[in-house]
């Protein structure tokens, strides 16, 4: 998660909010492509972020949703602010609906093979010209997209199916079925073999020890971009420094 870009946060908007800025100035700036995938309910949905959702709504005064989880507008409102600063030229809403199993949350479903037998993606664009611009009609923004997307799946759960769906585009059903015994032998047999190796391999314990060290400096330090981005701001100011001397000369 480290190496793939994942933002850790705190929770705690103080601490978050430059944290959210550095990350997102640093990708908005990058010559690579990418991507930002943001949940803004900030959790999954099961029971108890149900009724936690429930009592944000009474409390902030907003209807109980059913479908989906009240977005918590904070850290979008401040990802879209920042991210119109680059060249991000759009925002992608994805709705999933699951017609049959849904998804749970937990390791046993794994073991099991307790996977959703179909998976429908419902995808609206946005242009960012689009969006507002301001934080509170970014928030009312958000908030009738939500309202939107609740009654979508509302819709879905009733027929099974996305209205906009074309029944003649091809259907690809899931493999997860085939591939559950391959693939709990597999990573079983690799957990062992790691065990294995810890207890009779100095190499392969040199190896984890020198991994958790390293992870360790880089959670110290930031993300990789974090580190990459210093030795740029050195590399620059290196240039601007010999610049400066070679005028002066």
């Amino acid at each position: 998660m480290q190496f793939g870009g994942f933002y850790f946060l705190s929770r705690k908007w103080a601490s978050d909010e430059q944290y959210l800025t550095d990350k997102i100035r640093y990708f908005t700036t990058a010559t690579e492509p990418h991507k930002l995938l943001i949940f803004p309910e900030g959790t999954d949905y099961d029971t108890k972020t149900k009724a936690r959702s429930d009592r944000y709504a009474d409390k902030e005064g907003l209807r109980r949703l059913e479908y989906v989880l009240h977005p918590r507008t904070t850290g979008f409102i401040h990802c879209v602010q920042e991210l119109r600063k680059g060249t991000v030229p759009a925002l992608y809403d994805m709705t999933l609906g699951y017609p049959k199993t849904l998804p749970h949350r937990g390791e046993m479903d794994i073991l099991t093979g307790t996977f959703p037998e179909e998976i429908h993606v419902h995808i609206k664009r946005y242009n960012m010209s689009d969006i507002p611009a301001e934080k509170p009609e970014i928030d009312s923004w958000l908030r009738e997209l939500w309202y939107d997307k609740e009654k979508r799946l509302e819709n879905f759960y009733k027929e099974g199916k996305f209205p906009e769906e074309d029944e003649t585009k091809p259907y690809f059903p899931s493999s997860a079925d085939s591939f559950r015994i391959p693939i709990f032998l597999i990573w079983n047999s690799g957990l062992f073999l790691i065990f294995y190796l810890v207890l009779v391999s100095p190499v392969t314990r040199s190896y984890l020890l020198f991994s958790n060290v390293l992870l360790f400096v880089l959670s110290t330090l930031g993300h990789i971009e974090d580190i990459d981005r210093k030795f740029e701001n050195i590399d620059t100011q290196t240039e601007t420094q010999t610049t400066s001397e070679s005028t002066t000369s």
